[in-house]
């Protein structure tokens, strides 16, 4: 019996009838029918009290994904406060005239939200004092941050894709850019990159051809993406003629020359002639700048609510990073961020002295954690704020909450039940080692991965009956 019949079947004769047998047993029969090879650690418990309700392996450390969010979005409120807002600042020596002497700074922090709109509003208080020459340097300060843009452990072959951008102190677009790749007319010939923002300054060098796949290459076209010394990247495979454009996300690779480019054309633009230079630094006397102009982001409540519902990984690490910044007054990375994380959660007695953090996001495949260690920063959460905290006043299903977590062979949830006239439920799930049998094919593939969500589906079902 294929496993999601099995599942179905399960499920079927536990939710009609209850006294089939106890919570344990039935939760155990789903995880029997788990594949071979895979890992598990899983562990359900009473969210006020603590009690256990339910246990396997959950000692055992994991890779967790993007279910790591949940320890920094609850870090963040901690931390930082419900009132924090990212702050963007245009700062001067004195008020703008027509003919400015003088420096100006761009003070960036690290706003996972701003966007090349917003940087323009905030420029545009130059073109409305009717800005005509700078005498002096246009500094772009991205110093709060340092460290890596990327951290241990992130795949190397994600670097090009817009969900793995780089993060730094100068984010714009959320460090990503766009476009369609198009088969070309004719067969043979170059494909067409058309850009959602051809504006915006960044391109890659093309090399993808238009032509049938090759005989060893069985999955059809593919895309390559390297560095280029010219551009952002150098594209290289193909695409077959006749079909559909392909969809391509990807993350800038240089984000302060990005900002750079921007900045000029925002000036050229505008008529606005720089006598100095656009230096990407901080200036080493700035104790008489004073604030011009300032783009606040929206509160912390609603950027948590984006890393957890779209789980946006770049808000993820930018938010690990402030809290590095907020937690030692020193500047954010990602050494500083891991390290605070950790710290407030030994401070409020939540051992994780077992596990590994080395992002924010999830995508480090350096990350270790259990699911002991989720439970105990899910019941430190419901202690500051039971079911006040954002994510959980606006979620979508009042019987649950949850995080996902994916990447290949990682499959992983953890999260809240909530039921009336029951114990609300705290449970993590995860679930590693996970693959098909070889060699599957590609409808094989999302077969294997359906029957995984069925599994996650029965279970929490299940729970959503406890009794």
């Amino acid at each position: 019996m294929k496993l999601w019949k099995w599942l179905v079947f399960c499920l079927s004769l536990l939710l009609s009838n209850s006294t089939y047998a106890s919570l344990a047993d039935d939760l155990d029969k789903l995880i029997a029918a788990l594949p071979p090879g895979h890992t598990h650690s899983i562990k359900v418990v009473d969210a006020k009290t603590g009690k256990v309700v339910f246990r396997r392996n959950s000692s055992a450390n994991l890779i967790p994904a993007s279910t790591t969010k949940v320890l920094t979005a609850i870090s963040a409120y901690k931390i930082l406060g419900k009132d924090f807002r990212y702050a963007t600042t245009l700062l001067g020596s004195h008020p703008v005239a027509a003919d400015y002497s003088g420096d100006l700074v761009l003070s960036f922090s690290g706003d996972p939200s701003l966007t090349r709109k917003n940087l323009t509003g905030l420029l545009q208080h130059l073109a409305n004092k009717e800005l005509r020459s700078i005498r002096g340097n246009l500094w772009l300060d991205g110093t709060l941050y340092d460290g890596y843009p990327r951290a241990s452990g992130t795949s190397w072959d994600d670097h090009n894709i817009c969900f793995a951008a780089p993060v730094d102190a100068m984010i714009l677009d959320g460090n990503c850019f766009y476009g369609w790749l198009k088969p070309a007319s004719k067969e043979g010939d170059l494909a067409v990159m058309i850009y959602d923002a051809p504006q915006w300054p960044l391109s890659v060098e093309n090399r993808i051809a238009t032509r049938k796949p090759l005989p060893y290459e069985l999955g059809g076209c593919v895309q390559e993406v390297w560095p280029s010394s010219s551009h952002e990247y150098r594209l290289e495979g193909c695409v077959e003629p006749g079909s559909k454009p392909v969809r391509m996300a990807f993350a800038v690779r240089d984000p302060l020359r990005a900002v750079v480019r921007h900045v000029n054309a925002f000036l050229k633009a505008n008529n606005i002639r720089l006598e100095g230079k656009v230096v990407v630094g901080r200036p080493l006397d700035d104790s008489f700048f004073q604030v011009l102009a300032v783009h606040y982001s929206r509160p912390v409540s609603e950027l948590l609510q984006h890393v957890l519902e779209k789980s946006d990984n770049l808000y993820a690490d930018s938010l690990l990073k402030t809290i590095g910044l907020s937690f030692y007054k020193q500047k954010g990375s990602y050494f500083s961020g891991t390290r605070a994380v950790l710290t407030m959660f030994q401070k409020e007695d939540v051992g994780l002295s077992r596990s590994r953090l080395m992002d924010g996001s999830g995508l480090s495949r350096f990350n270790l954690l259990s699911a002991d260690d989720f439970i105990a920063v899910l019941q430190a959460g419901w202690r500051y704020w039971e079911a006040t905290a954002p994510w959980l006043v606006t979620r979508k299903d009042e019987r649950h909450w949850l995080k996902t977590g994916y990447m290949s062979g990682v499959n992983n949830m953890v999260g809240y039940v909530f039921e009336d006239k029951q114990p609300t439920l705290v449970f993590a799930v995860l679930i590693n080692g996970l693959r098909p049998r070889q060699s599957a094919t590609m409808e094989e593939f999302q077969a294997f991965n359906r029957d995984i969500r069925r599994f996650h589906r029965a279970f929490l079902d299940r729970l959503t009956t406890a009794d």
